[in-house]
């Protein structure tokens, strides 16, 4: 018998190898897709109260595991431990939100002009749901794709991260003790083998994160077969800065935005646009801040590792290309912990804003700042990428900060805010190649993970 292929997870904290995972190949995940289209045909008979009530009971699950989760996530992101904490929480959230549409409307009636017609819309499950999920919050990214994927009647097959094969087996082995049956939600481990799989299998709903050119061989595979799809990409998010801003706390939130998570976010805020008035004040606060910041493996570090130590590779090739442009580059913060996946957050001014190094996706801790003078220039800097997924603005005038507003092209943006932290009840995405106008989160993830059925009843016949 040959052995199954397997793969290592190694922590970026420690470098130490936390389990072997199975590799899956093409073939187990088209099994794996049959399987689940199987049991589809009884769990698609069950009732949404029915549902509601196991994810409910998964959520009190993830409550009372929440320490030994949160040290899971820890080992395998790098993370600190209450940033992983925190993440935990807003899965929990969104398990209780999603449980109590067991109870709420899920459908309405239509006017019809025929007498004695009565019609309603109601949502019906799409079949099996294959879930393609990133590393950079993997509690909070199952529970987001997950928790309505099985709310709305779907059967389930989930394909994490290489880079987090142990989160997700947890966060699976807790669905099935709250009783969510093997059959109807699966795992599958690997790399781009396992998730063509899951495609060409026929998933009747393929829903991904992640990298923009991975997202385009999503949907191109997804095309094929007519699935629907879910697909939340990349961002180059703007924070501006107006003259008349709060310009100490716009520096404090800027530099959260940017750094937390290690710069790990689709939602961070890599683009920094200050008007040239208060430019120099902007700066002398951001290196103020600094002085607070720690990063590294330690426990005590407030930034944690990147993913993987070639993760540190490309982010610190990045700042070079940076610097041979002409940027200037200043490193911020102390290590506290040194792993091969540590790197210190950076600033980087002098950069043109229109240039491919100025406005491309960076997943790491980096802020580029650059001035402006007028709002309009302002909108273009800020609109100057591929991306549209959030972006905030600064402002006291909050009219002229809407005006700004809608001219911005983002699926989120937030006023005297940060460019990240959107809540479990608000429906996230974004434009452009940040998405494809799907929604995760909210109650309209119901909705991305369902189909409308149209049923009409002629009472005159």
């Amino acid at each position: 018998m040959v052995a199954r292929e397997t793969f290592a997870k190694v922590s970026p904290l420690t470098g130490e190898t936390l389990g072997n995972y199975p590799l899956s190949s093409t073939d187990e995940a088209i099994r794996a897709v049959e399987s689940a289209r199987r049991a589809f045909q009884t769990w698609k008979m069950t009732t949404v109260e029915s549902r509601g009530r196991l994810i409910r009971a998964a959520a009190r699950l993830l409550e009372d595991r929440k320490s030994e989760l949160a040290l899971l996530v820890r080992r395998e992101t790098g993370k600190p431990l209450a940033d992983s904490e925190a993440e935990i929480g807003g899965a929990i959230e969104m398990g209780y939100m999603l449980a109590a549409h067991g109870r709420f409307p899920y459908g309405k009636l239509l006017p019809s002009a025929i007498p004695l017609r009565q019609t309603r819309l109601q949502r019906v499950p799409l079949g099996v749901a294959a879930l393609i999920i990133t590393y950079n919050a993997p509690i909070p990214n199952f529970a987001w794709k997950i928790f309505p994927a099985l709310m709305a009647g779907n059967t389930v097959v989930v394909k994490p991260s290489p880079h987090t094969p142990g989160s997700a087996d947890a966060f699976v082995s807790i669905l099935h003790e709250a009783g969510i049956p093997p059959e109807v939600l699966h795992v599958v481990h690997g790399e781009a083998e396992a998730a063509t799989g899951l495609i060409e299998g026929g998933a009747d709903l393929v829903s991904f994160t992640g990298s923009y050119p991975t997202g385009v061989k999503v949907l191109e595979a997804a095309a094929k077969t007519l699935a629907k799809t879910v697909i939340e990409l990349g961002g180059s998010n703007p924070l501006v800065v107006r003259s008349d801003a709060d310009v100490e706390n716009a520096a404090k939130t800027a530099m959260d935005s940017a750094f937390s998570n290690a710069g790990q976010r689709c939602a961070s805020a890599s683009r920094v646009i200050v008007h040239s008035s208060v430019l120099e004040k902007f700066l002398d606060h951001v290196q103020t801040n600094a002085a607070q910041l720690t990063v590294g493996a330690a426990d005590e570090a407030t930034i944690g590792t990147l993913i993987d130590s070639s993760a540190a590779v490309a982010f610190e090739a990045y700042l070079q290309t940076c610097a041979d442009s002409g940027a200037s580059v200043t490193r911020l913060g102390v290590i506290s912990g040194e792993s091969a996946a540590t790197v210190r957050p950076a600033l980087v001014t002098g950069l043109d804003p229109y240039s491919e190094v100025g406005h491309t996706e960076v997943f790491g801790p980096v802020m580029r700042v650059f001035g402006f003078e007028t709002d309009d220039q302002a909108v273009e800097i800020a609109n100057a990428t591929e991306f549209g997924l959030t972006a905030a603005i600064w402002s006291r005038d909050i009219v002229q900060a809407e005006r700004m507003v809608s001219r911005i092209h983002a699926g989120v943006i937030n006023i005297n805010g940060p460019t990240h932290g959107a809540e479990i009840n608000y429906p996230f995405g974004g434009v452009k190649h940040s998405g494809n106008g799907s929604r995760d989160a909210g109650v309209e993830a119901i909705d991305a993970y369902s189909d409308v059925q149209v049923v009409s009843t002629f009472f005159g016949a």
